[in-house]
């Protein structure tokens, strides 16, 4: 009988000397990363992910707001002004990512100008948002070659006529908004609340359809033909050109420019585990993996020859195309309240 409780009690003591697996909660954008990476680091580091996504940045905004807590995040470059200026990101120690040297130096000076956030975050992936045109069904509708202009989709006359094969806007408030307006000759930055309202009520006016809030149904829907001219990211574009019938490009008028970094958040609860897992991230093989899943651009040093070689047949900007590309700006509260308003009526149909 002694026994049996010496035994028992040596058990107890054996279990609660195990130690607790270790955690990082990674919070990203959705279908952005390649699933095998997530086994991979679970497996070489022994620390196991708790990985969940969004879809809009708005929805990231929404999730670091409610109360809940992540040790990663990959917030987008017009979201980290308000990130540092309200001290919710931890400043980043360099010599815990070493991988960070493989990091695009053009990538960095373009974070250092806002609010210097080379200091709190790494990018990770960059793009554009640009104008896709399926040629040969948009050439047949408009009967004519179809112009590098965002008056593809934003004018009546040309919107009209492209109904009849599928003209699609993102759904993606800020980004649609800044787009039309830039094209306008206005800025989303310095438009009021009432302006940004009028902005939207005539992009509704165009009957064009919002795209799908799951990337992979726009991805689908730009592969099958169901849409002949639309807005888009880059990488959905190249991802969806199986058949080789999209074009994809930066119109005349200016296109958005993105970078998406990784960073941890100021309540992260195991920012060791943080470190490793951005790291890993940065790693040149890891990177270029994420690259071929997700069809964006890694954040390497392109100017490497031995890394341009590795990188999937995504879109590059030319020089001519940066030179039109541009970043989103930071937005007052009466501004992007005054969006979400908007777009909930669009997407409410009012």
């Amino acid at each position: 009988m002694h026994v049996t409780v010496l035994l028992v009690l040596l058990m107890a003591l054996v279990s609660t000397q195990v130690p607790a697996q270790e955690v990082v909660r990674v919070h990203n954008w959705a279908d952005y990363i390649d699933p095998g990476v997530i086994r991979d680091f679970e497996r070489d580091t022994g620390i196991k992910v708790e990985y969940t996504n969004y879809a809009t940045a708005a929805e990231l905004e929404a999730d670091l707001e409610g109360g809940d807590y992540f040790d990663v995040i990959v917030p987008s470059d017009f979201q980290l002004d308000r990130l540092i200026r309200e001290k919710r990101l931890v400043e980043i120690d360099f010599s815990r990512l070493p991988n960070r040297s493989e990091v695009s130096k053009e990538l960095l000076a373009n974070l250092s100008a806002k609010r210097g956030a080379d200091r709190y975050v790494s990018p990770y992936m960059w793009g554009a948002v640009g104008l896709v045109v399926n040629e040969s069904a948009a050439s047949r509708v408009m009967q004519a070659p179809i112009a590098n202009s965002w008056s593809v989709l934003f004018d009546p006359s040309s919107t009209n006529k492209l109904h009849s094969c599928g003209v699609t806007l993102l759904n993606a408030q800020e980004e649609t908004l800044s787009l039309y307006l830039n094209y306008k000759g206005k800025s989303l930055k310095s438009s009021s609340p009432r302006g940004i309202a009028k902005a939207a009520r005539e992009l509704q006016g165009l009957g064009a359809l919002l795209s799908p809030s799951a990337f992979s149904t726009y991805i689908s829907q730009l592969a099958s033909g169901k849409v002949c001219a639309g807005m888009a990211w880059n990488g959905h574009v190249s991802a969806a050109n199986g058949k080789g019938e999209l074009r994809f490009t930066i119109p005349t008028e200016g296109g958005l420019m993105f970078i998406d970094s990784l960073a941890i958040p100021a309540n992260a609860q195991n920012i060791t585990s943080a470190y490793r897992f951005i790291n890993y991230m940065l790693e040149p093989r890891i990177a270029v993996r994420n690259a071929r899943a997700t069809h964006f651009t890694p954040s390497l040093d392109l100017d490497r020859e031995s890394y341009r070689r590795l990188i999937p047949d995504t879109f590059l900007p030319s020089r001519e195309e940066r030179r039109r590309l541009y970043f989103l700006e930071q937005l007052s509260g009466d501004q992007k309240r005054a969006i979400r308003t908007a777009w909930k009526q669009w997407q409410a149909g009012k």
